[in-house]
């Protein structure tokens, strides 16, 4: 797979692509992450996210759009800040939450069409991603964002974050709507996972991840990119598998 991914995200397409931008371009896969081919028109992708209609992909200069398979990515949108990392809480939907260069935490309920500053109050000004998923049907959203300082979680649809114990260098967060009690965080020392939404986390692999994911639709399916290669665990992330 390519190597320093930024981020891994699996698409809601039929075959489960697996994304995972770099920083140079996108590459996708899809069968499993065993062969990966780069998305056109995908330079400088940091960030992946889907929305009902399609794969919006962050670049440096705004977003790009696609299919959910990675065949090509098509016209520019703007964004109102330089974006580097971004996420849907759920599968097929219109919200997204997006880091600014600067820190800045913004969404998005249409598609990426048009932004909104979140407060975001308690979180430091110096956040590297942003992990997201949606709780009950009738509750707010769950925001994590990694920090240089920690690790930060909202509960409250971003308005407000709180730092959370357990996980020092965090790097990425992943969560899944199959079962919003579990939490896995790429750190600079390991994966770290947690089973009781973030109370608590336990260390369960020593790879140095840049990137994690699970499949939102089967939550014993989790992913971790280390280096030039793809770490799948089938038992919801408690073992790994190089």
């Amino acid at each position: 797979m390519p190597a320093g991914a930024r981020a891994l995200a699996v698409a809601p397409d039929f075959a489960g692509t697996i994304w995972a931008p770099n920083g140079h371009a996108a590459f996708r896969s899809q069968d499993g992450g065993h062969s990966w081919q780069r998305v056109r028109d995908s330079t400088g992708a940091l960030g992946v996210a889907f929305s009902e209609s399609h794969a919006y992909v962050i670049v440096p200069d705004g977003a790009r759009i696609g299919d959910y398979g990675g065949r090509a990515l098509a016209r520019g949108l703007p964004t109102p800040a330089p974006f580097v990392s971004i996420s849907s809480p759920y599968h097929r939907t219109d919200r997204f939450y997006a880091l600014d260069a600067d820190g800045g935490l913004w969404l998005s309920i249409n598609q990426g069409r048009h932004w909104q500053r979140l407060r975001a109050q308690g979180l430091p000004p110096n956040g590297v991603t942003v992990s997201s998923v949606r709780d009950l049907i009738t509750m707010p959203d769950i925001v994590y964002v990694c920090t240089t300082q920690g690790l930060y979680r909202s509960l409250d649809d971003g308005a407000s974050f709180q730092a959370v114990a357990g996980v020092a260098d965090p790097r990425m967060v992943a969560m899944t709507t199959d079962d919003q009690d579990l939490v896995l965080v790429a750190a600079g020392d390991g994966l770290y996972r947690s089973v009781d939404r973030g109370a608590h986390f336990s260390k369960v692999s020593d790879a140095v991840a840049t990137a994690v994911a699970y499949d939102p639709r089967n939550h014993r399916l989790a992913y971790a990119a280390v280096g030039d290669r793809l770490l799948r665990s089938t038992d919801a992330g408690a073992t790994w598998n190089r």
